[in-house]
């Protein structure tokens, strides 16, 4: 176990340990009639906990998306590439898009219009 593997375990603990210093902090101050020591130790404490749950999983990871659901259904590449359900040809990035009447993501220019 190197430096670094050592360094990112504990990490995390101090990180919890100042979030909850910082929360009691805001509390007693706020109990004790100091509301400007309280509000910045609150703020301390909600940043420090976003920072963690930042550092701790990507986007993706938090949200679950994969790569293969953002394909049409019928797409089995997992390349995530879009294609018209009216035409049959690949949606490129800037062309407009968007939903059908029969909530299909069609090309702008393929929808019928509503009558």
């Amino acid at each position: 176990m190197g430096f670094t593997a050592y360094y990112d375990d504990h990490e995390e603990l101090v990180q919890t340990g100042l979030a909850v210093v910082l929360a009691i902090v805001a509390i007693s101050s706020f109990r004790k009639g100091k509301r400007l020591r309280g509000l910045l130790a609150g703020l301390g404490a909600i940043g420090v906990s976003y920072r963690m749950q930042g550092e701790s999983e990507t986007l993706g990871e938090t949200f679950d998306i994969s790569s293969s659901e953002t394909g049409s259904p019928g797409d089995e590449s997992g390349e995530g590439e879009l294609t018209c359900a009216a035409c049959g040809e690949p949606i490129h990035v800037g062309q407009g898009r968007g939903p059908n009447e029969n909530d299909e993501i069609v090309h702008d220019t393929c929808k019928q219009p509503s009558e």
